[in-house]
């Protein structure tokens, strides 16, 4: 009886040791997308893809984490002030594309859709090669001083790459 006590204590403490080592076993999607051209079917390709991602992943259950790196001339599309910048504002940037509320609208719907399974993460290196100021970038948009830095880093990390050509 007392062996039997015995087993049936270490079979619940192995139980008890074994749960929390499955529950860590929780894969985590993450992905990276390098944004780094300035035409417009692109970045609507982009952001297709993009919404096709977070549509899956939040129906699927699946833990997901997307940051989207943006550098050089796509800088635009996350900027919200372009006054003695070495960009100008183009129209589609508020009007168009699918719905027809711009890139602008479109960017901030995903986002606000994906919640903080997504970022936008802007290029200091780019912003400092065309006189864009911090105060002039979406209030959304992270800064890292070099994009390709920080997409190679999330790379090690286990980040899929993602580019639109």
């Amino acid at each position: 009886m007392k062996q039997k006590k015995t087993l049936w204590m270490l079979m619940a403490l192995m139980m008890t040791a074994t749960l929390p080592a499955l529950a860590k076993e929780k894969k985590v999607t993450k992905i990276v997308y390098q944004c780094d051209f300035p035409d417009v079917k692109r970045v609507h390709l982009m952001l297709n893809t993009l919404n096709n991602a977070v549509k899956h992943y939040q129906s699927t259950l699946e833990e997901y984490e997307i940051n989207v790196v943006a550098l050089g001339p796509c800088l635009q599309y996350v900027m919200k002030d372009f006054k003695d910048t070495g960009f100008e504002k183009k129209p589609y940037i508020e009007h168009g594309g699918p719905a027809g509320n711009g890139t602008s609208g479109r960017i901030k719907s995903l986002l606000m859709t994906a919640g903080d399974n997504m970022k936008i993460i802007a290029c200091q290196n780019t912003m400092k090669k065309k006189n864009v100021k911090e105060e002039q970038m979406e209030d959304y948009a992270e800064l890292t001083p070099g994009g390709i830095i920080k997409i190679i880093d999330l790379q090690k990390e286990g980040a899929s790459y993602i580019k639109i050509m």
